[in-house]
């Protein structure tokens, strides 16, 4: 059980990127340290303070209440990443005398990974990794006022290829998604208190990225983070028995980067961006590139109607698809978002 001051005094940061910029690596790796706790990418904090965010009485029924809209509304793989939902409200109810929103909301960081995984009595720091929240800026700077952002980036044209080897979006086109990473880091780069790390920096020298981070946080290196393959392969085999061996696979799939052995930087890539389309990516995003300390070849190409109409195209689709379909979420009622995600819903631990 956590006293009040102890919950108090746990700051909460946050990781924000797109997708293919070695964030599950980054996380697996820092949640081999005792002091930290990096939860996976669940929403909650935000979707749930309309709701719970001004209530001091919690009795057992509102409790209960939560935890159900917190399962209802998992996003994802809530039997690999959880604490059993039991575990979970026998938390809770230890520590109701003192629950407001801002100790509920840690508590429920802390009972990511069950306790027979990740002990949490020394956890000094949570962390966040969560791409919707780089378009909530004002609503979770409003939330966690006292909060840091690590901000992971990656050549353009390098999270384009990545992207369009794993099939990450809605759309392929390497418009949409040079859009896509151009209304990320333009939103992130808002934030106040940024620290940022690239993926290429990151990749070439992991050790050093994860002592400047550790340092930045106020906790210590541990060698055991950069043992990662083990720890990712414990949490598999911790919860194997609720897991399919199908899904397994996947998400051993999905998180291959993690896995693999052969260092990225040695890793063949394979180049499908024609030279029109990256003189074009260059152009347009130019100037968030060196705002991220990326040096981009300069380029003379000149775009003509017809390339200026498709990537306006695809900007509006990336509007569509990313911040504008992502804020008008948040602002669906709980029960409905419970409707939309029931379609999705997966076994909860």
């Amino acid at each position: 059980m956590w006293r009040s001051d102890e919950l108090d005094s746990i700051p909460i940061h946050f990781i924000l990127c797109t997708e293919r910029t070695g964030s599950s690596l980054l996380a697996t790796m820092l949640n081999m340290n005792p002091s930290l706790i990096v939860a996976s990418e669940e929403p909650f904090a935000l979707y749930f303070s309309g709701k719970y965010g001004n209530i001091s009485d919690w009795n057992e029924s509102r409790i209960k209440a939560y935890v159900d809209d917190f399962f209802s509304l998992f996003e994802k793989n809530a039997a690999l990443y959880f604490e059993h939902k039991e575990r979970f409200i026998q938390c809770l109810m230890v520590h109701a005398a003192i629950l407001n929103y801002d100790r509920l909301i840690k508590l429920t960081y802390l009972n990511f990974y069950d306790s027979d995984i990740k002990n949490k009595d020394s956890i000094k720091v949570i962390l966040d990794k969560q791409m919707k929240y780089v378009f909530h800026k004002e609503e979770i700077t409003r939330l966690f006022p006292s909060a840091s952002f690590l901000m992971l980036t990656r050549n353009v044209l390098a999270n384009i290829e990545a992207k369009s080897r794993r099939g990450i979006d809605f759309f392929s086109h390497p418009y949409y998604l040079s859009n896509v990473w151009k209304l990320t880091y333009d939103e992130a780069l808002g934030f106040p208190s940024i620290q940022i790390l690239p993926f290429e920096t990151f990749i070439s020298n992991p050790e050093s990225a994860l002592k400047t981070l550790n340092t930045y946080w106020g906790v210590s290196f541990e060698p055991s983070q950069l043992n990662y393959q083990a720890g990712f392969h414990a949490l598999i085999a911790h919860r194997a028995y609720l897991l399919s061996p199908q899904y397994i696979e996947k998400i051993s799939d999905f998180h291959r980067g993690i896995l693999d052995a052969t260092p990225r930087t040695k890793q063949q890539i394979t180049q499908s961006l024609s030279e029109k389309h990256q003189g074009v990516i260059l152009k347009q995003t130019n100037e968030t590139s060196k705002k991220l300390g990326y040096t981009t070849p300069s380029t003379a190409i000149k775009l003509t109607f017809w390339d200026t109409l498709s990537w306006t195209l695809y900007r509006i689709l990336a509007l569509l698809f990313r911040p504008y379909l992502w804020r008008a979420y948040r602002l669906l009622p709980l029960k409905l978002k419970r409707i939309i995600r029931r379609r999705n819903k997966e076994y909860a631990p």
